[in-house]
């Protein structure tokens, strides 16, 4: 049932040409998601606020634990499970969970408190990661689902 998921996922993208449009903003987003954590932090740094602390343990943390996790399973990705092949080279293993998906709602999750604004730009953006690692066949959607559900647990803690 996955399988022809992935099939008819990446064939449509194939066949409506969107290949490079979608490795563009999955490559890009994570990078803008970066960029906005960076100068929130800059920004915390510079008001002396005390959520500086909190905004750069959980993130860490989810990361860290994130990356046990995946050298416990290494759960092989689509590609290999499912003979498809994906918009993106990928190595083959450690897909479970999704490390992309859990840095960008880690992110997201960490900013809300600082700014609801600029906490609903970093989820809109944590989900654009999420879904483009689905669309490029890099990972399983439990990987995404976890990952997310790890961001949530840490940042509620």
């Amino acid at each position: 049932m996955m399988s022809s998921f992935y099939h008819t996922i990446l064939a449509s993208i194939r066949k409506h040409h969107l290949e490079k449009d979608i490795v563009f903003i999955s490559k890009k987003t994570p990078y803008a998601v970066a960029l906005l954590y960076f100068f929130t932090l800059i920004y915390l740094l510079w008001t002396e606020s005390t959520m500086l602390t909190i905004t750069l343990i959980k993130p860490m943390i989810a990361f860290l634990l994130v990356t046990i996790i995946r050298k416990i399973f290494n759960r092989p990705r689509p590609a290999m499970t499912m003979k498809i092949e994906p918009l993106i080279n990928h190595k083959k293993g450690e897909s479970f969970p999704s490390r992309h998906t859990v840095s960008a709602f880690s992110i997201a999750l960490a900013l809300y408190p600082i700014n609801t604004v600029l906490g609903y730009i970093a989820l809109i953006m944590a989900l654009i990661v999420a879904s483009t690692r689905i669309l490029c066949g890099l990972h399983h959607i439990s990987d995404v689902l976890a990952a997310i559900m790890i961001s949530c647990i840490i940042a509620f803690i």
